[in-house]
């Protein structure tokens, strides 16, 4: 690709190059073929005409990941990807185009043109062709005014010091050395020695010395760079052409596959062999051999090979010849010791349009229906995914998320998602779908299912008189009316702070309050006394609790409130069923063995309004908030409706 000849470094394959010698910022022109010199580290604005000889723009590139960057933007990638899958940010991206789009534009093409080469749509391209237009694109931006530069030079030419000129052109010695290295470049890719420079410049041999060596170090540098890009260039293309055969293989099995498909389905409709082919589209040996590969794929060993729990083919030939002496599905069953539904959708399912049972149709078809790749639902839907994670954020159980997704979504049946398919990616090892963290949002709070939820005994005291939830009446139970409230406690690290509790059982509004201090009987009867007061009295009939000492002072508050309560037995919390849903709902924002009492009553109020606004199956995903409202408005609309009827009673 290179050989080194000399001072010269020469490469070959290269058609013809461009000789601009014009003063560059990175001085020096690389002069390339037919012993032409190279110089760098303007090497690569030389080049601008290698594309016409077949190279490509990755060959323009400085290093392999400008030469994937500029490949990929060609191909029509995006910017952002293209500046992601070369490694580099997207600033470099744009300088790296807005140098190609300079050197397009120094070849000669127009501003459509080069435009056109670099394969982007940009406004940066209107901001490229002016400062092209200006002729100031080459300077760096933090370069000194021309005019300076153009002092320096008429002040040394005049045979004053560096110092000297450097103060009348007004910049310091650092800049007008740069300058004199950047002239001292072009001299030696003008042809000139290193000695003739070094005396024109009136240059140390020093400073001459040191300047020679970094030149040789950047011609070799973008040398190697080139080689490297030209590798990276001919493996992409060696990886594309291989990507383009497998996709063509690809496409070849798929189109058998749906013309296997549709044989199989014109044969369960009850066609011949001769007529499905000619429909298919193939001749009548093909679908021989169709029928051939089914019958050989039945005797494989290993994965093509059903576990038992699927009908065998000998099964269904047998369910066939059983159907045909016409016994009865239960006696095909007893023969064939399966269960009587088994065999009854097997003939419901493969039954052609004249009520004939196929078993080798029947057998394909099980056999790509099993086979058939199924993504899950979770991966292949991102939107439904970031949707159901959103609600676990916020606490929503899966059951509540499965019946809010299909009232949300009514027609799409994409958005909607079984709470099983939800509880198995979080909980069951090796589910996907769902970030496993969001599993501790769930009430239960563990990474892994138990079988069943263990509670745990709790101490109870002795209350007195109390009225058993036997004698509750069954107008409660039945949910027929508002206004029958569940109350319980939960308590905090140590049992030294609690919370209290309420649900009604209709509606399933609930009420948290918080109990900071202490949960004595005096601290729950003023809270229930709070908590009730705002209601009216439709809207707090009756009360049901355990047995906990917290209650002993129930008279009082059925007194204060006009309310009647009720205690549930010993050790049967699901009589207050309602209650304990509500209890497993509030423990998702105050856990077990935490101190409850850092809870401000501002924040135990969102909470409680944010479980009043998640959805309940039990209320055809109703929210419990909007419920309450509509029974609270229409009890105070009957009781205005029943004052005005005894006004009117009276008056007349």
């Amino acid at each position: 690709m290179a050989s080194r000849g000399g001072s010269a470094i020469v490469l070959r394959h290269a058609t013809s190059i461009g000789s601009p010698n014009r003063h560059y910022p990175s001085g020096g022109v690389i002069q390339i073929v037919q012993g032409v010199r190279i110089d760098a580290p303007g090497f690569y604005r030389s080049l601008q005409h290698l594309r016409r000889g077949g190279v490509g723009m990755a060959k323009n590139a400085d290093s392999a990941a400008q030469a994937r960057f500029l490949g990929l933007v060609r191909d029509g990638r995006g910017l952002k990807y293209s500046a992601r899958t070369a490694g580099v940010h997207l600033d470099v991206g744009y300088q790296w185009l807005r140098a190609e789009f300079f050197l397009l534009r120094e070849g000669g093409l127009g501003c459509e043109q080069a435009r056109a080469t670099l394969g982007c749509v940009t406004s940066k391209i209107a901001v490229w062709e002016a400062a092209f237009n200006s002729g100031n694109y080459n300077r760096h931006h933090l370069r000194v005014e021309r005019s300076r530069e153009k002092a320096f030079w008429s002040a040394f030419a005049v045979r004053r010091t560096v110092r000297q000129s450097a103060v009348i052109a007004g910049v310091g010695s650092s800049t007008a050395y740069r300058w004199i290295e950047q002239r001292y470049y072009q001299l030696r890719a003008d042809g000139v020695s290193e000695t003739q420079a070094r005396r024109r410049l009136r240059l140390s041999k020093t400073r001459a010395g040191a300047w020679e060596s970094r030149r040789v170090l950047r011609i070799r540098k973008a040398v190697l760079g080139r080689d490297e890009s030209i590798q990276v260039a001919v493996r992409g293309s060696t990886a594309r052409i291989a990507a383009e055969l497998a996709s063509k293989e690809a496409s070849r099995l798929s189109r058998t596959a749906v013309r296997d498909t549709r044989y199989w389905e014109l044969i369960a409709q009850g066609e011949t062999n001769i007529a499905a082919s000619t429909l298919v589209g193939v001749t009548r040996q093909t679908g021989i051999n169709i029928q051939r590969r089914a019958r050989q794929r039945k005797t494989r060993t290993g994965a093509d090979v059903p576990s038992e729990r699927y009908l065998s083919l000998v099964e269904r030939l047998q369910i066939a010849d059983l159907d045909h002496l016409k016994l009865s599905i239960r006696a095909i069953a007893r023969e064939i010791d399966r269960a009587p539904s088994t065999v009854k959708r097997e003939l419901d399912r493969h039954r052609d349009s004249q009520g004939r049972y196929l078993p080798h149709v029947a057998d394909e078809t099980a056999r790509r229906n099993r086979s058939r790749p199924r993504e899950h639902k979770l991966l292949a839907n991102d939107v439904l995914r970031g949707v159901v994670q959103r609600k676990l954020d916020r606490f929503w159980s899966p059951e509540e998320i499965s019946g809010w997704l299909k009232l949300k979504y009514p027609e799409d049946s994409s958005m909607w998602l079984c709470m099983e398919t939800m509880y198995r990616a979080l909980l069951v090892p090796g589910g996907k779908g769902l970030d496993k963290k969001y599993a501790a949002k769930l009430r239960s709070g563990r990474s892994v299912r138990k079988p069943r939820w263990l509670g745990s005994a709790r101490s109870l005291g002795a209350v007195r008189n109390m009225t058993m939830i036997g004698d509750r009446p069954e107008e409660v139970d039945a949910k027929a009316e508002v206004g029958h409230w569940e109350g319980d406690l939960i308590l905090g690290l140590r049992c030294r702070s609690a919370m209290m509790t309420l649900r009604e059982r209709k509606t399933q509004y609930g009420i948290i309050v918080n109990l900071p201090v202490d949960h004595t009987a005096e601290s729950v009867k003023n809270a229930v006394i709070k908590a009730f007061s705002g209601l009216p009295k439709r809207m707090r009939r009756t009360l049901t609790w355990d047995q906990g000492t917290e209650m002993c002072l129930h008279r009082e508050i059925s007194a204060a409130l006009d309310l009647k309560i009720y205690f549930a037995e010993r050790s049967s919390p699901w009589q207050r069923g309602a209650n304990e849903n509500f209890n497993g709902l509030a423990r998702q924002y105050f856990p077990k063995g935490t101190d409850l009492s850092v809870h401000s009553h501002a924040h135990v109020r969102s909470v409680t309004r944010e479980l009043n606004t998640r959805p309940r199956k039990n209320l055809e995903y109703a929210t419990p908030a909007t419920v309450f409202n509509a029974e609270r408005r229409a009890t105070a609309h009957r009781r205005r409706t029943a004052l005005e009827l005894a006004m009117s009673t009276a008056v007349t």
